[in-house]
């Protein structure tokens, strides 16, 4: 059989048992080990047994459970609604200042965590209905959050550039300083897009009115809940940076520098500890999961020669390199669209990486645009993830409906008031 015919048959097969609502991670293990086993019989499952247990022997997946639970902590000990009550208290009296205040949030989780759902659910328990008790437009106030929370992917710790750099081989501390000024500019962009838009069209997300605004000395005092955060998060980045420790090694600072911050808001109990190790537990093993089956589907497709059938086929094309990686990111979004994250980067992007550098572009670069096609993909509808992340942290007032029509541009909302209004 072609190696055509088996590229087409696994991946509808993907597509289609996927709309059953099983996880991915077992829809991916179950179609690699059928595969396996129909290509080449019960020997194969010896490779796909080693290739796993390499994969996981990496000693730069330690960073992933460590950066969770240094951000898990941060936020079950309550910083994170410590730093909503400082930006609540400095920007309230803007129009649109409390959605600039999410972003801003939403921009510290993210250096905090290192994964898209942590921002976009904790700001939809916190942020969402202050803002609309304050009269904001639903849509916006939705869509704020959940362009938010995926600057996660961007700035780091993140841990889907942990990832790419375990396949690409890329240094994880080249990524991490690759990502923090996209993903500052876009966070930039998110706040003079909200501050524009309300200043123009004032309901959509109203200033505070004077009696609710905090007076100096309490705005000043709130500014305390920042700098342990920001220490924390500077360390961090800054020694990963600055080549004294590993990423790996970072991690384990970060985790310890939480414990330390919770324990001089005096948070750190009992119950703190244990509940974010088992959330750490429950989010890392979901995500070795993945890694485990998506790596074992991509070794079953790359040991049919799939990196050199798509190699060829893009030289091909006769389009030059640009064009290649037009349709690169293009292939990324469609895909985006329908899997998850560490599906794509564990499945295609060992196809199109080896492309990528073949055709000469710079591998930290190609790795930001992968990352950032995976923030949209978060964003995309029908399968973006953030979607589901708001939908079930949203009040009953706000529908699926809503939350779509959140993160597309909506024209008749563009039309600027004939008049002013105060």
């Amino acid at each position: 059989m072609s190696l055509t015919t088996v590229t087409i048959l696994m991946f509808v097969g993907l597509f289609l048992l996927m709309t059953t609502g099983h996880a991915i991670a077992f829809i991916l293990g179950a179609l690699g080990i059928g595969f396996a086993l129909w290509l080449w019989g019960p020997p194969a499952l010896d490779m796909l047994y080693f290739a796993t247990t390499n994969t996981m022997g990496s000693f730069i997946l330690i960073a992933i459970p460590l950066f969770l639970f240094m951000g898990i902590v941060l936020q079950e000990s309550g910083i994170a609604e410590d730093l909503f009550g400082t930006i609540y208290s400095w920007a309230g009296g803007l129009r649109g200042g409390l959605g600039i205040g999410t972003i801003v949030i939403c921009t510290i989780i993210a250096a905090m965590v290192g994964i898209t759902g942590a921002a976009t659910v904790t700001m939809g328990i916190i942020a969402l209905p202050a803002m609309l008790k304050r009269g904001y437009d639903k849509e916006i106030a939705v869509g704020l959050i959940m362009a938010g929370g995926a600057l996660g992917f961007l700035i780091p710790p993140s841990v889907i550039m942990i990832m790419y750099a375990f396949i690409s081989g890329v240094s994880v501390g080249r990524l991490f300083a690759g990502g923090v000024f996209p993903g500052l500019m876009l966070s930039t962009m998110y706040m003079i897009y909200i501050g524009v838009r309300c200043y123009f069209q004032p309901w959509m997300g109203p200033a505070l009115p004077p009696e609710e605004r905090a007076p100096l000395k309490t705005k000043i005092i709130s500014l305390k809940a920042i700098v342990l955060p920001v220490i924390l998060i500077g360390v961090v980045l800054g020694f990963i940076f600055l080549g004294v420790t590993s990423p790996t090694e970072a991690s384990a600072m970060g985790a310890l520098g939480a414990m330390i911050c919770a324990a001089i808001h005096r948070r750190l109990n009992w119950a703190l500890i244990k509940n974010s190790a088992l959330t750490t537990l429950r989010v890392s093993g979901m995500t070795f999961w993945i890694i485990i089956m998506a790596v074992t589907f991509s070794k079953v497709y790359a040991g049919l020669g799939a990196a050199d059938m798509m190699r060829s086929l893009m030289a091909g094309l006769a389009i030059g390199r640009w064009g290649v990686l037009i349709i690169i990111q293009l292939s990324l979004f469609i895909f985006g669209m329908f899997l998850d994250d560490f599906a794509i980067l564990l499945v295609i992007m060992p196809v199109y990486i080896p492309i990528a550098v073949s055709m000469n572009f710079n591998p930290v670069w190609f790795a930001i645009l992968y990352v950032v096609n995976m923030q949209m993909a978060y964003l995309t509808p029908p399968y973006g993830f953030n979607l589901f992340y708001m939908r079930a942290v949203a009040p009953p007032e706000i529908t699926m409906a809503d939350i779509y029509r959140s993160v597309t541009v909506s024209y008749t909302h563009l039309t600027l008031p004939t008049k002013r209004i105060v």
